[in-house]
């Protein structure tokens, strides 16, 4: 790595939310920016791509002009990182797999798609790494500004960041008692969300409340911060290393926990499970294009 290693950021489909995250590296951001060279970014808005040390993608493969980018990003690309959710899971975009890309265009547009004007959808979302060899994942929803630090701040020193190959329950504060103890019984009798419950205590497991919580299947390094404030994982982490599906991982870990048929009383067990992963999981067997 060069002393000044150049940067190129690549914009697919996603919300912008990752590079904002990175944004609020605040009174980290001008050390970083003294340390880099950006060649590409939306906020220079040059078009055309270099080769560079470093290539970040941000967003999911959703569109044709999305694949050309991705492969032009990973050509000219020394280490390429996706960043986020969607560029390594395809996130939230990756939901629209389960319906067919011509019927969704029409139900949006009332059947007046103009597509003379759109990129043209692929028929299914892909993450980055599924259509070229991706280096770096940072994870997140967005990733917390400390989480891009440290990876980034990482690569400098020549350094390569690696998953977290434990759940966030290791990182969730959380007084863990009935499920971390082996018994006889159900953890729960069945499952509630949290709008159903008059109220939540901040210092008990959700799962022992009885309410899903996707950090037994979530990869840690996000310190928890969805559960030490009140709010149920809901698993934008990923799965850990080696883990294909995360929605079947959370299934499994839930059938021991409640008793059999709990779930079809919940409404949405596909976007509790497969929420951010739904591109991602090869047990789905969708076809991409």
């Amino acid at each position: 790595m060069p002393d000044k290693p150049t940067v190129a950021i690549g914009l697919l489909s996603g919300c912008f939310g990752c590079l904002m995250s990175l944004l609020d590296m605040a009174d980290d951001l001008p050390d970083f920016l003294d340390k880099v060279e950006l060649r590409r970014t939306p906020f220079n808005d040059v078009k055309e791509i270099e080769e560079v040390n470093i290539g970040i993608l941000e967003g999911a493969v959703s569109t044709d002009e999305n694949l050309e980018l991705v492969k032009e990003m990973r050509e000219k690309s020394e280490i390429l990182i996706s960043l986020g959710a969607c560029s390594c899971f395809g996130g939230i975009p990756g939901l629209r797999n389960f319906h067919d890309s011509t019927v969704l265009k029409e139900s949006i547009y009332a059947n007046k798609v103009p597509d003379d004007e759109l990129p043209a959808l692929l028929d299914k979302v892909i993450p980055a790494s599924q259509v070229v060899k991706v280096d770096v994942e940072i994870p997140g929803c967005p990733p917390t500004s400390k989480t891009i630090k440290d990876a980034l701040y990482s690569l400098l020193d020549g350094k390569k960041p690696d998953r977290y190959k434990k759940n966030l329950c290791v990182e969730c504060p959380r007084t863990k008692q009935k499920i971390l103890t082996p018994q006889r019984g159900f953890l729960a009798e069945g499952v509630r969300s949290v709008m159903e419950l008059d109220s939540i205590d901040p210092n008990t497991c959700f799962l022992e409340q009885g309410v899903l919580c996707m950090g037994i299947a979530t990869a840690a390094g996000c310190a928890a911060r969805c559960t030490r404030n009140n709010i149920p994982c809901r698993g934008c982490n990923g799965p850990v290393p080696g883990v294909a599906s995360q929605g079947n991982k959370a299934i499994d870990t839930l059938a021991s926990l409640i008793p059999p048929g709990a779930l079809m009383f919940f409404e949405d067990c596909v976007g509790m499970g497969y929420r951010y992963t739904a591109a991602y999981d090869t047990t789905l067997k969708v076809e991409n294009k």
